[in-house]
């Protein structure tokens, strides 16, 4: 399976947000944010697929205060559908598996996801996405 180098690198969203407990409150709260970033009405088609695949496997990263140390974590999602992630989907459970660990960090800024192109020996086949941070 082909699959896109990069997704989402022209949404804006800060991970320090607190974790939602619905996708419509994700989806307003994303829609606000980048409105006020860009001073204009933000088009986010929450439902369109953005990645053709049942899993993923997400990696981001943080500093880790007690260890001294940059911490690579990374968590599997499902889609909720069993076929397809769409756009809201990918990044309301993204934010609300990292929101914990990003949000008192500097680089709690989303920028994209970015494609693993190596092996994913824990868990063949299925894609490994960073996440782009920023600060």
């Amino acid at each position: 399976m082909q699959y896109h180098k990069r997704l989402m690198n022209d949404v804006l969203w800060n991970f320090k947000n607190k974790v939602y407990a619905s996708l419509p409150d994700f989806v307003v709260a994303l829609m606000s944010y980048n409105e006020n970033i860009f001073g204009e009405d933000f088009e986010f088609q929450k439902d369109e697929k953005v990645l053709e695949s049942s899993k993923v496997v997400i990696q981001y990263s943080y500093w880790d205060e007690e260890k001294e140390d940059d911490l690579e974590p990374d968590f599997l999602l499902k889609a909720d559908n069993g076929e397809f992630f769409t756009k809201g989907e990918l990044l309301y459970k993204t934010h609300n598996e990292v929101h914990e660990k990003l949000q008192n960090q500097d680089h709690s800024f989303f920028e994209g996801f970015l494609l693993w192109e190596g092996e994913n020996p824990n868990n063949p086949r299925v894609p490994l996405y960073f996440v782009m941070q920023g600060s």
